[in-house]
């Protein structure tokens, strides 16, 4: 499983409420089921395909920039 630095507080605070009993684990299996769907379509075939992809896709964000400026993780084309 990758987690793209720009979900990386959506990650990190469904899992913190899966881990002190808040909420019922929906926030954490909507994050991961983005990021498989997302890791799933990017090109792994060579580091410059896959890069390219990654900025494209907005994953290098600042996960509180991107929620801010409305730059957050997106799916490839």
């Amino acid at each position: 499983m990758v987690i793209p630095t720009s979900s990386g507080n959506n990650y990190l605070d469904a899992l913190s409420a899966v881990s002190t009993g808040n909420g019922d684990g929906q926030s954490l299996h909507a994050v991961l089921d983005f990021a498989q769907n997302w890791v799933s379509r990017i090109d792994w075939s060579s580091f410059e395909t896959a890069n390219l992809q990654l900025e494209q896709t907005n994953a290098y964000r600042d996960p509180g920039e991107a929620e801010l400026s409305g730059n957050r993780l997106r799916l490839p084309g």
